[in-house]
Formats: C-alpha cells, sequence, structure tokens
C-alpha cells in the first residue's frame, strides 16, 4: 500500500488528483464518509476522472458524459465500454493508503 495522500486534502463530492511523476495519476473521491482511489484516466479517452462528477455512488467523466461505478469500476453508461481501475483503500490515523501498482 501506498501513501495517498491526508484525508482533511479530498474535499466532500469532489476528488482530490495524486500525480505519482512517471506513473499514472491517482484520484481519491470522499462519498457519505467513505474514501474511493481510481485510476485518473477515463479508459474511453484522455480525460481526467478527478474532474468528473459523483452521482449517486456513479463517476461521471467530463469529456463525453460516460460513467463508471465508482465502487467496481464497471462501466455504467457509453461511451464507456472498459472497466476503470479502482483500488483498495485503507484510512490510517490521518492518511489514505491504496494498493496501487507501480
Amino acid at each position: 500500500m501506498i501513501f495517498l495522500c491526508k484525508a482533511v486534502d479530498v474535499p466532500v463530492g469532489r476528488a482530490k488528483r495524486i500525480a505519482r511523476g512517471r506513473k499514472p495519476a491517482v484520484a481519491v473521491f470522499e462519498v457519505g464518509g467513505v474514501f474511493h482511489a481510481t485510476a485518473d484516466q477515463c479508459t474511453h479517452g484522455t480525460a481526467l476522472l478527478s474532474r468528473g462528477k459523483i452521482i449517486d455512488g456513479v463517476l461521471i467523466c467530463p469529456l463525453h458524459a460516460g460513467s463508471f461505478d465508482l465502487v467496481t469500476g464497471a462501466p455504467v453508461d457509453p461511451p464507456c465500454d472498459e472497466p476503470l481501475a479502482v483500488y483498495r483503500v485503507e484510512l490510517r490515523d490521518d492518511g489514505i493508503y491504496a494498493d496501487v501498482p507501480d
């Protein structure tokens, strides 16, 4: 597990983008007191999902309005048809950690 950010740095209902140098960025969300981490790039295009909206547990891509289930990463609405990478998250003290592959 890697440290992503402090819990207080994640805005409620929006995302915190975690840039990782040459590694793919991660988007961290807090919804209803639960933290989620996903790949930040949409599987359909080059949009940053950290700029998307979350409605009823569905992450909506800001580019073409396709969407993903925030918990499973499954595509919900076209044009998204490939699953989104989601990462297991742990809250330790005030830090958010996730199983993000290198």
